[in-house]
C-alpha cells in the first residue's frame, strides 16, 4: 500500500510542476496586444515548440524567424527557456503548413525543429 502510495506521489508531483506542458510553452510567449491586434488585420497567432539544442539567444532566433516569407514582422516572439515561438500569419495570403515549411528551413541550419502547438 505504501509503495503504491510512493508511486502516485511521484507521478503527481511531476505533472502538476513539469514546465513542459502545451500551456507552459504558449503562456511564455504568448501576448494579447499581439493576438488582439492579429485578429483585427484577420491574421492568425500561431505557437510552436522547438524542438532541438538551442544554441542562439532568442533576438537571434526571432530574426531568423521574421525573414521567414509570411511571417509578419516584428510579430515572432521567442523563448529560449521554454522553447516556444509564436509568430503571426496571415492565413490569405500563405497556409499554415507553407509557414512552418519555411520556418523550419530557416531553423533547420540551427538543428533545431518545430511542433505545432496551437493556433489563435
Amino acid at each position: 500500500m505504501r509503495f503504491a502510495f510512493f508511486l502516485t506521489s511521484l507521478f503527481v508531483g511531476q505533472a502538476i510542476a513539469c514546465g513542459y506542458c502545451v500551456e507552459d510553452k504558449i503562456a511564455a510567449v504568448y501576448d494579447y496586444a499581439a493576438v488582439t491586434q492579429a485578429h483585427a488585420k484577420k491574421q492568425t497567432v500561431v505557437y510552436f515548440a522547438i524542438d532541438g539544442m538551442i544554441r542562439d539567444a532568442a533576438p537571434v532566433l526571432k530574426t531568423m524567424v521574421e525573414r521567414t516569407n509570411g511571417v509578419e514582422k516584428g510579430s515572432a516572439r521567442v523563448s529560449v527557456e521554454a522553447r516556444a515561438l509564436a509568430v503571426t500569419f496571415d492565413p490569405r495570403r500563405t497556409a499554415l503548413p507553407k509557414l512552418q515549411s519555411g520556418l523550419e528551413k530557416a531553423l533547420r541550419s540551427r538543428g533545431l525543429e518545430l511542433l505545432l502547438l496551437d493556433t489563435k
